[in-house]
């Protein structure tokens, strides 16, 4: 069954980079040729088998010789199917794996129940009938889903791989269902797929203890090292209180500080605040972006990264180094600014930009094919994400994060729904924003923010400012663990009549638009647009002032977005 022998074991560990000398099992090794071939990488394997080759280990896959947490990665490839009991199996893994450890799975799947999935093959309607064939389980990917987030794993990548090895595997098929008791269940066709899962850091019960655990620890530290918080007593902090405190909250001496970073933010007073990071903070932030790429990008992909500069310890310098951890070559360009950036994103596989800035490259631009795409650092209107992947055939990823969290919080996994939070860094609460009052899943506040961990420059009840939601479903990937929904945008925005969000949303549905700029005249609006010029009385109407719309070149926004003049 091992139909690409080891091409298709590069394929698969071409899905999700292995750290550095890993520790890997291959699970059903046969012969071993797998562990050989992880050797010859410089990686410390085993491989276990009922049948073993020379060399290799006589073990099955319900229990597995090696003690808890001392893995980096199991392997399946073309065995899962065939252990007796899967779900035994997959906790068995679970239990020798570290936090975070993957499990590669080469197997056959049912790919008849849909074609709704992160990569065009995975099914997901209900599960159908699953069977047994001489080559092992036919079984739908929901039933397979579920068995992996029951054993504590998340899906982190997904490719099917049925058309590819077809025509191997059909003849094999034949042969193997020509007996009828060994027939697979009526309308039963196999497929193949390459998968990589994640184990889950946490159970849910488990991350409520480590957050209320953590969250004290830290207050703990903040009030024993910084004069703004010796006198700390639960009270909700936010932009105003970084701009007048500021150095009175840093928990180093300066001396070990790495960065400072200062900006000016709309949810402060206007005055710049500052915010302290020390290479350790920073390093937790290189750690998520290398764990968040991972469903975007392959080894040896190319990613543009058009934003930041390229200086020690920008945003854009942190993700350089997280990609080039998962073998990722990464380029800064910077702010998009003009045709030149067109040349720079040529042949690369993943973009990664602000939302309205790569709106105005995917309509200058509409001959560029990358594979993925990462919107961040400003409100994401859906038109923007429909128009990018429809113009360039790709799929469009999202991020939610801030400088006062190190630039990283929370970024959408393979599946592309709610946003996977930084659980080991960060609380996330939603409250409701006049009265403070926390608010379940599913309904939408301000989103808070607590760190977890004792860094430089700690936040305890931080009112980002912004509003949002965490979802109130599990998550497609298997995850049942907190993630943030929609972020709608600034509160002081959506109290504006309009706003630049209801903007973004209705002008870059338009077609033919690149790009525009809002400029407030009065009680209305004056409007430069690039692209098609859209009816001035329509959008009018549509928000409720008057709107007089010009023709321009409009140049891509640097930064976060608004409106002009006000």
């Amino acid at each position: 069954m091992r139909s690409a022998g080891p091409d298709l074991t590069e394929r698969l560990l071409g899905l999700c980079t292995l750290p550095p000398n890993a520790k890997v099992l291959d699970v059903g090794c046969g012969a071993g040729e797998t562990v050989r071939y992880l050797r010859e990488k410089e990686h410390e394997a085993w491989g276990v088998d009922t049948a073993p080759g020379p060399g290799m280990t006589r073990a099955r896959a319900e229990a597995l010789p090696f003690s808890a947490a001392s893995l980096d990665a199991l392997i399946f490839e073309c065995s899962l199917s065939l252990v007796a009991d899967p779900g035994q199996a997959l906790k068995e893994a679970a239990r020798v794996l570290k936090p975070n450890g993957l499990v590669y799975i080469a197997d056959l799947y049912d790919p008849k129940a849909g074609a709704d999935s992160p990569e065009g093959g995975i099914p997901a309607l209900p599960p159908e009938s699953s069977g047994c064939s001489g080559m092992g389980r036919v079984e739908a990917w929901e039933t397979l889903l579920a068995r992996f987030a029951g054993a504590g794993f998340r899906l982190l990548c997904f490719e099917d791989q049925s058309a590819e090895l077809r025509s191997w595997w059909a003849g094999l098929l034949f042969e193997s269902y020509k007996s009828p008791d060994t027939l697979p269940p009526s309308g039963t066709r196999a497929g193949y797929f390459l998968a990589v899962l994640e184990k889950e850091p946490f159970s849910p019960a488990g991350l409520a203890e480590y957050q209320r655990e953590s969250r004290a620890a830290v207050e703990r530290y903040a009030r024993e090292r910084s004069a703004f918080y010796r006198d700390y007593r639960g009270e909700f902090i936010d932009a105003d209180t970084l701009v007048r405190e500021g150095e009175r909250m840093l928990c180093v001496p300066l001396g070990d500080v790495e960065r400072i970073r200062t900006i000016r933010s709309s949810g402060s007073t206007g005055d710049p605040k500052r915010v302290w990071f020390t290479e350790q903070d920073l390093e937790r932030t290189v750690a998520f972006f290398a764990a968040g790429m991972r469903p975007l990008v392959r080894k040896g992909d190319r990613c543009a990264i058009m934003m930041s500069q390229d200086t020690p310890g920008s945003v854009a310098d942190l993700l350089r180094r997280g990609l080039g951890r998962i073998g990722v070559h990464s380029e800064i360009h910077g702010a998009i600014q003009g045709p030149g950036a067109a040349e720079a994103a040529q042949g690369a596989e993943c973009l990664v930009g602000f939302p309205a800035e790569l709106f105005w490259l995917c309509g200058t631009a509409p001959q560029l094919r990358p594979k993925t795409v990462l919107l961040s650092a400003d409100y994401i209107s859906p038109a923007v994400i429909a128009a990018i992947e429809e113009t360039w055939g790709c799929r469009v990823f999202t991020h939610y994060g801030m400088t006062e969290s190190g630039y990283g919080l929370a970024v959408q996994c393979c599946v592309r729904g709610a946003h996977h939070i930084r659980l080991e860094d960060y609380l996330v609460e939603i409250i409701d924003p006049v009265s403070g009052e926390k608010l379940p899943p599913g309904q939408e506040g301000e989103i808070v923010l607590t760190s977890l961990y004792k860094g430089a420059f700690p936040l305890l009840g931080y009112r980002t400012g912004d509003i949002g939601s965490l979802a109130a479903d599990r998550c497609g990937c298997g995850s049942p663990l907190p993630r943030l929904g929609t972020i709608r945008g600034r509160r002081e925005n959506l109290e504006c009549t309009p706003n630049i969000h209801r903007l973004d949303d209705l002008i870059f549905s338009l077609p033919g638009i690149r790009g525009y700029r809002a400029i407030r005249e009065g009680k209305g609006l004056r409007l430069l647009v690039e692209g098609t010029v859209p009816d001035g009385r329509k959008l009018s109407a549509a928000l409720g002032i008057n709107v007089r719309v010009y023709a321009g070149t409009v140049m891509p926004y640097q930064g976060k977005r608004g409106i002009e003049g006000v």
